[in-house]
C-alpha cells in the first residue's frame, strides 16, 4: 500500500468515525436512554439482559440521599421482579419520550412521586412515557449506562409498614403534588433514619392530610 492510498484509508476512516460519533446518542443524554428503551422492545430474554438495568451498591450509595441507601438489599431483592414489569410495559409500537423527573409533575404516578425522595434535589433523573402512556419508573445515569430504580418504592412502603401498617396504607396515597405528600416525605425520612417521634408525629399527620386522598 502506497503513502496515498493510506492517506486516503485514513481520511475515511476518520469519516466514518465522525459520522457514528454523530448518529450515536451521547452517554447520559435523553437520546441514549430513549434508545436503550427502544431497544428492550426487541430483547427476547428479558430477565436475562436485565441485570444491566439495576444499579450496583456503590452506585446506589452515591445516588440516593443518606437514609434511603438502607434500602439497598431490599431494592436489589425486588429488582428481578419489578423491572421485567417496567420493561414488558413498553408497547412494541409508540414514539417514546423522556424527560426530567421532578416534584411537582402532575403527570407523574404516585411512585414516581415517592421515589423522588430518594434523590438529590435537581439529580437529573428521568421518566418516559410512550404515546402519553407513562412508564411507571424512575430512571437514573450512573457514569456508565442509564438504570432503573423499579422497586424502590415498594421497599419503602415495606419498611413503613414493618413499623406502622395504618401509616403505611396513608404513604401509598402520597406521591402527588400537595400537603399528603409533603408530609409523607418527612415522616418516610423519619422511618428511614429511625427518628421514632418524628415518624409517629407525620404518621398522625397523614393519617389526617391523605385521609381525602383516592386509595
Amino acid at each position: 500500500m502506497n503513502r496515498a492510498t493510506a492517506a486516503i484509508g485514513a481520511v475515511i476512516a476518520l469519516s466514518l468515525g465522525a459520522c457514528a460519533r454523530a448518529t450515536s446518542p451521547a452517554p447520559g443524554s435523553d437520546a441514549e436512554l430513549a434508545a436503550q428503551l427502544d431497544a428492550a422492545r426487541a430483547q427476547t430474554d428479558r430477565v436475562a439482559s436485565i441485570e444491566r438495568w439495576r444499579l450496583d451498591e456503590a452506585a446506589w450509595n452515591r445516588i440516593v440521599v443518606a437514609p434511603f441507601r438502607t434500602l439497598y438489599a431490599a431494592y436489589a431483592a425486588r429488582f428481578a421482579q419489578a423491572a421485567p414489569r417496567v420493561l414488558a410495559a413498553i408497547p412494541a409500537h409508540g414514539a417514546i419520550h423522556v424527560r426530567r423527573h421532578y416534584a411537582g409533575d402532575a403527570a407523574l404516578t404516585r411512585a414516581q412521586g415517592r421515589t423522588r425522595w430518594a434523590l438529590p434535589v435537581l439529580y437529573p433523573s428521568m421518566v418516559a412515557d410512550v404515546d402519553g402512556a407513562m412508564l411507571d419508573a424512575v430512571f437514573v445515569y450512573d457514569g456508565d449506562g442509564w438504570r432503573v430504580l423499579a422497586g424502590i418504592d415498594d421497599a419503602l412502603l415495606a419498611a413503613v409498614h414493618e413499623l406502622d401498617p395504618a401509616c403505611a396504607n396513608e404513604l401509598a396515597k402520597a406521591g402527588a403534588t400537595g400537603h399528603c405528600t409533603e408530609v409523607g416525605a418527612d415522616l418516610a425520612d423519619a422511618a428511614l433514619r429511625g427518628d421514632t417521634p418524628r415518624f409517629q408525629h407525620g404518621c398522625a399527620l397523614a393519617a389526617t392530610l391523605c385521609k381525602a386522598a383516592a386509595p
